[in-house]
């Protein structure tokens, strides 16, 4: 039986190829399994979360950086009104050969900035549930600490960014008032991300902007590029 996190990944990379933005070309089955990512959460001592799972072992590909329309005063704002532009980020990509090795090389770098006393100078206890999934200038990460999410409450979302340049995250706002890592809220949780960045789900609102402002209608093959 097909879970519904699988039904849902393999519909998000059929609508990235209907958008226009990808191609069956670029994608392969992926050859992740289970018991690697068993493995791969025993290294780190962490728990992914089950559409992230389905995620990896859906597809490799070799691209990275995507861009979508997303609310320009960020995703509290998501009412039709509100005004949308392309946003720009470097998702992670999952070679053919082995798929995993961009995740594991991103924790490895991740931990060792946060707990080099030079830099973020933190413990690995308060960093260990952050899994890096892309760069948005600087690590963007799911937030395993978060478990109830609320869409109108981004104090509780799961996808957050921290500031390649900032090494001060209590100064940067990075941690809270008591104590807590959260770095800078950006959505809700990986399924946001998917429905924004693969299914295109301000497209039609970003293009009803565009006419009504006489600009050209947007080119989506080029909204995946190769780093």
């Amino acid at each position: 039986m097909v879970r519904t996190e699988e039904k849902f990944v393999k519909k998000a990379f059929e609508t990235l190829i209907s958008r226009g933005a990808a191609s069956e070309s670029m994608l392969a089955p992926s050859t992740v399994t289970d018991g690697e990512l068993d493995a791969f959460e025993k290294c780190f001592d962490i728990r992914l979360p089950a559409l992230f799972r389905a995620y990896l072992k859906a597809y490799c590909y070799d691209f990275s950086v995507m861009c979508a329309p997303v609310p320009l005063d960020g995703m509290e704002h998501t009412e039709p009104e509100s005004e949308k532009g392309l946003c720009w980020m470097e998702f992670l990509s999952l070679p053919q050969e082995e798929p995993l090795k961009n995740l594991y090389a991103g924790m490895e770098s991740f931990r060792k900035i946060c707990t080099n006393k030079n830099l973020v100078n933190l413990k690995l206890e308060r960093v260990k549930n952050f899994v890096p999934i892309g760069e948005w200038d600087g690590p963007l990460c799911i937030d395993l600490n978060q478990t109830d999410i609320q869409e109108d409450d981004p104090a509780t979302w799961q996808i957050c960014r921290f500031d390649e340049t900032v090494f001060d995250w209590e100064h940067a706002g990075y941690i809270d008032d008591s104590g807590r890592v959260v770095g800078e809220r950006k959505f809700p949780d990986f399924k946001t991300l998917l429905e924004i960045y693969f299914c295109g789900k301000y497209d039609r609102v970003y293009e009803q902007q565009l006419r009504a402002s006489g600009e050209e209608m947007p080119d989506y093959s080029f909204y995946i590029q190769k780093r």
